[in-house]
């Protein structure tokens, strides 16, 4: 018993050298190359386009048909996640003095979270491949929910369109919706993987996990600003503590198996997403803001992995 219980330390403390360690790397590269912007979108443009997709077509094809009967409250559940951001956020800010370009920015970091580039490392390291198609719900849902409430939010504070069309067009053609939907019309025809194909694909999962951990290392590099720390901080408080401290009572009582209720854990205490600085430019609302609270939420949640990695292991 001794004897195994070293070895599952030994292996915990290597995954956690591992998560930081490939994000160190991509944080080293972005700092010393001075190319970090560059590799961080190519990169990103490898992860999107192939791997990812590659990954949800593996995962949603092996996955077992229990998983999918929880698909509603699980449903539920994440857009509880999303929408008490901009309802505490409201609350926070009702009252004060704060142009419309910060508070729209403020609004959207509160309720778009990094849904997959931080969460898919960790669940593939903790959890394995079987809980993939939980995160990959949630951050589908995260997407539909950007395209409207995100453009209705980024129209309704910004000083510019940003072109809702556009960003519809881009979400529908975006590769792992894609990759989601042709996995669920296979397994609505019950069409299964070759085995042999099935082993290949397995080998996508490390190679998906490293590579994101470099991007998040990259975007750390790129976009490390610590201006305006203490308005970010509304937003960082809002996201990463209050939010997960309100579903957790819920998370715990639903019907959910472990598995899903774990992903749900993980994802309700992610930093805001990335997105929200590209959606703070495209309508132009406070980059610098937006940007500041992506950092510094991401730097926060950094030193609670291996507190996470005991949760959920």
């Amino acid at each position: 018993m001794l004897v195994v219980a070293i070895q599952t330390i030994d292996a915990l403390l290597t995954q956690i050298v591992l998560f930081y360690g490939f994000i160190v790397a991509g944080y080293l590269i972005a700092q010393l190359s001075g190319k970090g912007k560059i590799a961080h979108k190519y990169l990103n443009s490898l992860l999107i386009n192939i791997l990812v997709p590659i990954l949800i077509f593996y995962s949603l094809l092996t996955s077992t048909p229990t998983t999918l009967v929880e698909i509603p409250i699980f449903l539920v559940i994440t857009l509880a996640i999303h929408l008490l951001g901009p309802a505490l956020i409201y609350l926070r800010l009702r009252g004060r003095e704060i142009n419309n370009q910060t508070k729209g920015s403020l609004f959207i970091c509160s309720t778009f979270t990094n849904a997959l580039f931080i969460p898919l490392p960790l669940v593939l390291i903790f959890l394995g491949p079987t809980a993939v198609p939980f995160v990959i719900m949630f951050s589908l849902t995260q997407m539909i929910l950007l395209v409207t409430l995100g453009s209705f939010m980024g129209a309704a504070f910004g000083g510019k369109e940003a072109g809702w069309k556009k960003i519809a067009k881009d979400t529908a053609t975006f590769s792992p919706f894609l990759a989601a939907i042709l996995s669920l019309i296979l397994l609505g025809l019950n069409v299964g993987l070759p085995p042999d194909l099935t082993v290949i694909l397995s080998y996508n999962s490390p190679l998906t996990t490293y590579l994101a951990l470099i991007s998040v290392g990259l975007g750390v590099g790129v976009r490390f600003s610590l201006t305006d720390v203490r308005t970010a901080l509304n937003v960082i408080a809002i996201r990463q503590l209050i939010i997960p401290l309100l579903v957790l009572p819920i998370i715990l009582f639903s019907t959910l198996s472990q598995l899903p209720i774990q992903v749900l854990i993980l994802e309700s205490l992610m930093p805001p997403a990335v997105l929200a600085v590209v959606y703070a430019s495209g309508f132009d609302l406070d980059v610098e803001i937006a940007s500041t609270t992506v950092t510094v939420g991401t730097l926060l949640l950094l030193p609670l992995i291996p507190i996470l990695s005991l949760v959920l292991g």
